[in-house]
């Protein structure tokens, strides 16, 4: 039997070897949960990451079918334009050229002649239209307000309803957002020009508040109940207008904000929000 020395020297062996294993077998079991849980911590955040890029996946696609059905629209609305406009105003001249070889008398020859002029006169005007409704070379050339200038000018030249202009834009953007604004300004006069009944007058205005660019376009006229922004995956697009359909797609492509008004008594006031860059100093 060995000395006291050496069974407490044993024993305090064994108890080393004992905690050290119960220590390791310990650690060991913390990690392996340690590493379950990040394990199930990553897949949380993968299959969120997933649910979110298949959100994003699904707004693109959204957003892609809206502009594909607000480009159809536009195509729709030039054919007819072309079709109603051009199409009977070069019938209407071939068939006074058509009178013209019958040999009519001098008299009859000099006033078909004269029609013809103003026919073809028509036809060139409505081809400048349709040509600056595809592209404005002003804006081109000069840039947004002055395209705005341009449009509210040739619209007041119509007589329908007097328009005032605002304009507080100093700081151009790009082309593709300067064209986009002057679409949706475009429609927005329009609009207000077809349907505002009884009204006396039309407020457009430009201008930019720090990092806000801002285009309102008011009428004092009937006032109108708003479509949805975009046309729902099930809805129909008939329910609203090509103009009002047009305008949302390019203020979600602009990544803006569209704001109608007011709540209450007559009159409309759609106003487009876009933030941008601050003004240099």
């Amino acid at each position: 039997m060995g000395s006291p020395e050496e069974v407490t020297f044993g024993q305090l062996l064994y108890g080393g070897i004992a905690f050290m294993l119960l220590a390791g077998g310990g650690l060991l079991a913390f990690l392996m949960v340690y590493q379950k849980r990040l394990l199930q911590q990553q897949l949380r955040l993968r299959t969120v990451e997933a649910a979110h890029q298949q959100e994003l996946l699904l707004a693109q696609q959204e957003l892609l079918v809206a502009v594909i059905a607000a480009q159809e629209g536009e195509r729709e609305y030039i054919g007819q334009e072309l079709h109603d406009g051009i199409g009977s105003t070069l019938s209407t001249a071939k068939l006074l050229l058509y009178r013209l070889g019958k040999n009519p008398s001098p008299e009859e020859f000099t006033r078909l002649l004269a029609l013809i002029q103003e026919v073809m006169t028509n036809a060139v005007q409505e081809v400048r239209g349709i040509s600056h409704s595809l592209y404005p070379a002003v804006l081109a050339r000069f840039g947004l307000a002055e395209a705005i200038q341009h449009l509210t000018d040739v619209c007041n030249e119509t007589g329908k309803v007097p328009i005032t202009l605002t304009l507080g834009y100093y700081q151009s953007l790009d082309l593709a957002r300067e064209l986009a604004l002057y679409r949706i300004c475009q429609e927005l006069v329009a609009n207000a020009l077809r349907h505002a009944r009884g009204a006396t007058r039309l407020a457009v205005r430009l201008g930019q508040e720090g990092t806000v660019l801002r285009l309102e376009v008011e009428d004092d006229g009937c006032g109108f109940r708003p479509p949805p922004p975009l046309p729902s995956a099930g809805g129909s697009p008939a329910s609203f207008g090509n103009g009002l359909r047009n305008i949302a797609v390019r203020v979600r492509m602009l990544h803006a904000c569209m704001h109608h008004g007011p709540e209450t008594g007559p009159g409309t006031r759609i106003t487009i929000e876009l933030s941008v860059a601050a003004p240099h100093p």
